[in-house]
C-alpha cells in the first residue's frame, strides 16, 4: 500500500466525506439523539462529523438486513514528519473466508508475541538502526534478530540498508489495529449506546 503526504491524505479524506454524505439520505439507522450522544465520547467536532457520516453510510449499506459492516482506519505521522495512512474494509462476507484461512492461526501466532509487539513498535517510533531498535525493545540479540526475521517474512518490517529496517504500512496497521483490539477486550468503558452484556 503506498505512503501519501500529509496534504494528499486531508484531500482524500475530505472527497471521502463528501461521497460518505452521499449514502447519509438513504441511511434510516440511528435517531438524531442517540448519534449525538455517541458522538460526544469522539473527539473534537471535525472527526465527530467524519466519524457520523462513515457510520450512517456503513449503517445504510448494510440495509434492512442483518450483517456487520467495519471499516478500520489509522494515520500515523512518524519521526520527521512521514506519514502512513491506511484502512481495511471488513464486513460479515468475509467471516467464512477469514475463518477458513490456513494462516489465520499462523499470524495470530506471530502477532501474539510481545516481544514481536515491542519490537515492531520501536520500529515505528523511528529506530531504524538494529542497535537503537535492539535497545528500545529491550531484546537480546538472538530475541531480536529471530523476531526481526519473522516479522520481515510477514511483511511487517522491511530492511533499506545494511542495519537499517522500518515497518511497512502492514506493520503499521497491523501494530495499532491489533493494540486499539486489545485495549478494547482488555475492558476498555462502553461507548454511550453500546449495549452491555
Amino acid at each position: 500500500m503506498p505512503q501519501y503526504d500529509l496534504a494528499r491524505v486531508e484531500a482524500q479524506l475530505r472527497h471521502l466525506a463528501d461521497t460518505l454524505a452521499e449514502f447519509q439520505e438513504d441511511s434510516r439507522g440511528l435517531e438524531a439523539e442517540e448519534t449525538s450522544a455517541l458522538l460526544s465520547t469522539i473527539g473534537p467536532p471535525r472527526a465527530r462529523n467524519v466519524v457520523g457520516q462513515v457510520l450512517r453510510a456503513l449503517e445504510g449499506r448494510l440495509g434492512e438486513g442483518e450483517g456487520v459492516r467495519v471499516l478500520i482506519t489509522g494515520v500515523h505521522r512518524g519521526p520527521g514528519g512521514h506519514t502512513t495512512t491506511w484502512y481495511e474494509a471488513f464486513s460479515d462476507e468475509d467471516i467464512p473466508k477469514a475463518l477458513g484461512s490456513p494462516g489465520l492461526a499462523r499470524s495470530l501466532v506471530l502477532v501474539a508475541n510481545g516481544e514481536r509487539l515491542r519490537l515492531l513498535s520501536a520500529l515505528v517510533s523511528g529506530a531504524c538502526g538494529s542497535a537503537e531498535a535492539m535497545d528500545r525493545s529491550g531484546l537480546s540479540q538472538g530475541q531480536f534478530y529471530h523476531h526481526l526475521r519473522s516479522l520481515e517474512a510477514a511483511g511487517m518490517v522491511r530492511k533499506v540498508a545494511r542495519d537499517q529496517h522500518e515497518p511497512t504500512v502492514h506493520g503499521t496497521s497491523t501494530l495499532f489495529t491489533l493494540l486499539a483490539a486489545a485495549d478494547y477486550i482488555a475492558g476498555k468503558t462502553p461507548v454511550a449506546g453500546e449495549d452491555a452484556e
